[in-house]
C-alpha cells in the first residue's frame, strides 16, 4: 500500500507546472487540491476573479490526463484559487513522438488552465 502511495506521488511529480500571475488580490490561504473545482470553457462559470494562467507538461509515457488535471488543481490551490477553467489538454503530435524516439527524448503532454477565485457561493447554472 505504501509503495502505491509513493509511486502515485512520483508519477504526479512528473508533471511540471509554470504559472503567470494575473492578480495577487485573492492570493490567500492555500486551497486543498480536492476542493478546487474544474470548469470547462463552455460551462456556465459563476462570477470570478482571475488569479493565474497555468501551463503544465509531463512525459507522455509517465502521465495521463487525470494527473495533469490534478497538478493544475494543486498549483491553483497553492495560489488560493478555488477553481480552474481547463482550456486544453494536448497529447504530443506524431512528429514529436518520432523525434523523441529517434533522439531518445520524451514526448510531452501539455495542458493549460486559468486559475480563478469563484466569488459566488452558489453552484453554476443556479442548481
Amino acid at each position: 500500500m505504501a509503495v502505491l502511495v509513493v509511486l502515485a506521488g512520483v508519477l504526479t511529480g512528473c508533471v511540471s507546472v509554470n504559472r503567470s500571475i494575473l492578480s495577487r488580490s485573492r492570493m490567500t490561504a492555500p486551497v486543498p487540491r480536492d476542493a478546487v473545482q474544474v470548469y470547462f470553457a463552455d460551462d456556465s462559470i459563476p462570477q470570478h476573479e482571475r488569479i493565474a494562467i497555468l501551463n503544465a507538461r509531463g512525459d507522455e509515457s509517465l502521465t495521463n490526463e487525470g494527473q495533469m488535471i490534478d497538478r493544475l488543481r494543486e498549483e491553483a490551490g497553492k495560489l488560493g484559487a478555488n477553481a480552474i477553467i481547463l482550456d486544453q489538454l494536448r497529447d504530443p503530435s506524431t512528429g514529436e513522438r518520432v523525434i523523441a524516439a529517434i533522439f531518445g527524448g520524451s514526448a510531452q503532454r501539455r495542458g493549460q488552465a486559468l486559475a480563478i477565485y469563484v466569488l459566488a457561493s452558489s453552484p453554476p447554472d443556479g442548481t
